[in-house]
């Protein structure tokens, strides 16, 4: 067994001893080439979540602050993390992620570049369809609900005292032109598309939530 595979059984079990967790939409399994998943962010369990419920290896861009706290470190690092930095431009973290990506890898990525405060979807970053067209692989956009409730950004620890439920939609891969990589406008609706489906994809997450 593979360090990524033991931290990931370990955080499986962990998750699913304190909370439920419903994963619907499309299988991801089915998918074994490289793409990019991207994801709406609220807590710093949302990659935790990701990892136990995606089969395959995932190789996450995170913030360098994550890395300042011990045990996330520790995690992420184990299961591939990439650390950037939010206040300059990452050449380094842009070309091992193409390069990830070309050797069938999967990148994952929370295209808001922070945690929302408030649970709503910000404004995504333009670096993650840059990144797929430059790669030419799809996006698969995922919706989370359920682990703002249990680890929002103002808490300190999670909420372990109370039966919350985490839900996970998989939506079905965005495929893009990369014959328009230098086209302006075609990179900013590409961008609008994918952040119009991933909020879509977090209130369907967050309804499913609401039913249990």
């Amino acid at each position: 067994m593979t360090i990524y595979k033991f931290c990931r059984f370990i955080l499986n079990i962990f998750i699913r001893l304190f909370w439920s967790v419903k994963v619907k939409g499309v299988d991801i399994a089915d998918y074994k080439t490289s793409f990019i998943l991207a994801a709406n962010h609220v807590s710093y369990l949302d990659p935790v979540i990701l990892a136990i419920a995606v089969p395959r290896p995932i190789n996450f861009i995170a913030k360098k602050e994550v890395f300042d706290i011990p045990i996330l470190s520790y995690i992420f690092k184990k299961i591939g993390a990439i650390s950037v930095d939010r206040k300059s431009i990452n050449p380094g973290a842009i070309k091992k992620s193409i390069t990830l990506l070309n050797e069938g890898n999967i990148l994952g990525i929370f295209p808001e570049g922070t945690r929302s405060l408030d649970g709503e979807l910000l404004e995504l970053k333009i670096g993650i369809i840059k990144i797929a067209l430059q790669t030419n692989v799809p996006i698969i956009p995922v919706g989370l609900s359920g682990t703002y409730e249990i680890y929002p950004p103002h808490a300190k620890f999670p909420n372990f005292f109370e039966r919350h439920v985490i839900c996970i939609y998989f939506g079905k891969p965005i495929f893009f032109d990369e014959n328009k990589k230098k086209d302006v406008e075609y990179t900013k609706k590409a961008l609008l598309k994918v952040e119009d489906k991933i909020r879509e994809l977090a209130q369907l997450a967050k309804k499913d939530c609401m039913r249990v």
